[in-house]
């Protein structure tokens, strides 16, 4: 079995092999600049942060330890009302970028939700609802889920450029914001509990591997909207 720092350090090592960042369908968005390809971005990506709080909820119920029980209740309060960061709810700043968008909760709502997005948000919920599945839930949510959106993956500058490249004001953006800075403290508490909860080698090896598999999953996620998009821009072509 690893020691806690050795084991430590692997799960933080395992989070920045394949992040959305590297994903083509960064590069084609600030390429083309079509707000089509944004739009299509978005309506997927509401589908995983409308969930996102019943998943670390559900993670306050299963951990078996005390402290970080209380990060989660901290977590959870803050994705719904956005008190911590004297802001609002999550999903509320979220629909301030969609509303700057020119998309209707309507739209939002009748989704046609991708196969590989509801692959992404089932993969967790199945995790979630595992007792004994608590160490790869914790590192499908906290390690592998946060940690898409840390800031020191170029988050404030890509920020200004969507912005500008799209005619969105930056207040609009602040949902991105807000996650790009607490997430890197829901990352680290998220590898701390991890790493505490792990008690075998084999523990170890499968919450590395739920780090992983959900990197690969969102990679999947993102798969399906390049599909999407390149299937509209088809459409419209050919019309």
């Amino acid at each position: 079995m690893l020691s806690r720092q050795e084991f430590y350090d692997l799960l933080e090592t395992n989070l920045h092999q394949r992040l959305k960042e590297d994903h083509p369908i960064v590069n084609a968005l600030f390429e083309e600049r079509d707000p089509d390809l944004l739009r299509l971005m978005v309506k997927q990506g509401y589908q995983l942060t409308k969930v996102f709080a019943i998943y670390v909820g559900g993670l306050y119920y299963r951990c078996p330890l005390a402290y970080y029980r209380k990060k989660f209740a901290y977590n959870v309060f803050e994705e719904e009302t956005g008190k911590m960061s004297k802001t609002d709810g999550h999903l509320e700043l979220l629909h301030r970028f969609t509303s700057a968008l020119g998309i209707s909760q309507e739209e939002l709502d009748s989704v046609e939700v991708n196969p590989e997005t509801r692959e992404l948000i089932d993969f967790r919920f199945r995790l979630i609802e595992d007792p004994s599945q608590f160490h790869r839930a914790c590192s499908a949510v906290m390690i592998a889920s946060e940690g898409q959106n840390l800031e020191d993956r170029a988050g404030a500058m890509r920020r200004e450029m969507i912005a500008k490249g799209f005619g969105i004001e930056i207040d609009d953006m602040i949902f991105f914001k807000v996650h790009a800075e607490e997430d890197v403290h829901h990352v680290q508490d998220g590898l701390n509990c991890v790493a505490d909860v792990c008690t075998t080698r084999q523990m170890q090896d499968e919450a590395i591997a739920a780090i992983h598999e959900t990197c690969d999953k969102f990679w999947k996620h993102y798969d399906g909207i390049l599909r999407s998009y390149k299937a509209l821009k088809s459409e419209k072509e050919m019309a």
